[in-house]
């Protein structure tokens, strides 16, 4: 007998509810607003810088398109919009409205403090507004079924300018580490492949992170969330000073940086703190134990803000 392997290649979500076609659409006028002096707009994407974490004031206009709630086949009662915000890097998530459609439905949803501390301050999170089933309804073929299936979703990304997207962060328990070679209680471990100076792409993996398991259990636990800050910002700082030293050899005779390169983004975030150029940078990176480049980095991860408000 053959076995057959499916396997998803599918870039985007694949709902197969088509006898509810008419909600798909329901939130795509949906609108996010970051600060409080700030437009709202239906942008999915954004960059929070730093200095702009802390004053972040989220706040979300479901803007709810009733006339497809009413062509909808599925009664006002039977479903509710659902917002929950969530942290991708310490896998954490915060519901923060469950309305139900046959009720008041707020036209503005606060994103507030409490739920940005939880996930770290806000600078790295997802913000999604989905419309959901409130109760499980009979099988029927192209519809929705069980409690939560959600039938229309927008999604909103705010995401720091750091180096992070460009290589992948991973959990390792002790018998991982073993197996490497190195002590079971490792921090963290950086795998550099190379790509530095070359135009950043999704095809081109830079590095891999490894991070202890019990560290980054830790860090997802919300009473650690105090901890979480400061850890993060230490481990950023560290692991950008160990990319640039394991890579120094692809970079070394460069003149210039490539444009749109992780190099480049390295430059970039190096000289919001002090001017320096490339061979300034290969200088630092040069310096045994890299003291100078490790305190501008750090003074870029705001360590000791982070440490001090937590």
């Amino acid at each position: 007998m053959s076995v057959v392997n499916w396997r998803k290649s599918a870039s985007r979500d694949i709902r197969p509810f088509f006898g509810v076609a008419a909600l798909e659409h329901a939130l795509d006028s949906a609108q996010v607003r970051l600060f409080e002096d700030a437009p709202f707009t239906e942008a999915t994407a954004f960059i929070v810088e730093e200095q702009e974490v802390a004053k972040l004031n989220v706040m979300l206009r479901p803007h709810l398109d009733e006339a497809a709630i009413t062509a909808g086949s599925i009664p006002k009662a039977k479903l509710v919009l659902a917002v929950t915000a969530l942290n991708p890097f310490l896998k954490k998530t915060c519901i923060v409205l469950k309305a139900p459609l046959n009720g008041k439905v707020p036209d503005e949803v606060t994103i507030g403090a409490e739920v940005l501390e939880q996930l770290g301050g806000g600078s790295n999170m997802t913000i999604e507004v989905a419309l959901c089933l409130a109760k499980e309804l009979p099988k029927m073929p192209g519809s929705p079924f069980l409690l939560g299936h959600w039938l229309s979703k927008k999604t909103f990304d705010l995401r720091p300018p750091k180096l992070s997207e460009d290589f992948d962060i991973e959990p390792m328990d002790d018998d991982g580490w073993k197996a490497r070679g190195l002590p079971p209680k490792t921090l963290y471990f950086v795998d550099y492949f190379g790509f530095i100076n070359e135009p950043a792409s999704k095809d081109k993996q830079m590095a891999k992170v490894r991070i202890h398991s019990d560290v980054h259990k830790k860090l997802s636990l919300e009473a650690n969330a105090k901890v979480a800050k400061p850890m993060m910002a230490f481990l950023a700082a560290e692991i950008a000073s160990q990319i640039l030293a394991s890579s120094l050899s692809d970079w070394e005779q460069a003149e210039e940086a490539a444009a749109k390169s992780p190099l480049a983004a390295f430059l970039k975030r190096i000289n919001r703190i002090q001017p320096c150029t490339l061979n300034d940078l290969k200088a630092l990176v040069k310096e045994a134990g890299m003291p100078k480049l490790k305190a501008i980095l750090h003074a870029d991860q705001q360590s000791v803000r982070s440490i001090a408000e937590s």
